[in-house]
């Protein structure tokens, strides 16, 4: 399993990616594939960043845990800022309308919650974990 804990600023990101990079590479994944992996997974990260922890929260952290099996990819995310289920949040509203007629926000959320294959929210022991999963590609699959 690969672990990374990183100061909950968006710098983080980079070490982030440098995770993801890695468990993109030993998983084989297809290009589109990684990019919804990268998605969710930055997208989750921001919106601890921003939302959960907030600027005035100096001393949060997140911790990615990553890993592989042969059917599967996932990603965690574990932070202690308030509770939060992100696949619990209402869908946003307006999607028909032109960008520029939409009420901001909640966007990055839907996308995160339609890229992936399955996802888990809990919130144990003062601790958000919310996780992302990626079915893996097979041969056949590829192409």
């Amino acid at each position: 399993m690969r672990t990374l804990t990183v100061p909950a600023v968006t710098d983080s990101l980079t070490a982030v990616n440098e995770l993801l990079a890695d468990l993109i590479g030993a998983a084989g994944m297809s290009e589109d594939t990684a990019y919804r992996l990268r998605l969710a997974t930055e997208e989750l990260f921001v919106n601890i960043v921003r939302h959960g922890y907030g600027p005035d929260d100096a001393d949060g952290r997140v911790t990615i845990e990553a890993d592989l099996t042969a059917a599967e990819v996932w990603v965690r995310l574990i932070d202690t800022a308030p509770p939060f289920d992100p696949f619990g949040a209402p869908e946003p509203t307006g999607l028909d309308l032109p960008l520029q007629d939409r009420e901001p926000g909640s966007l990055g959320l839907y996308l995160t919650r339609h890229s992936v294959d399955a996802a888990a929210h809990e919130y144990v022991d003062g601790a958000n974990r919310t996780t992302v999963v990626f079915r893996r590609e097979t041969e056949t699959q590829r192409g």
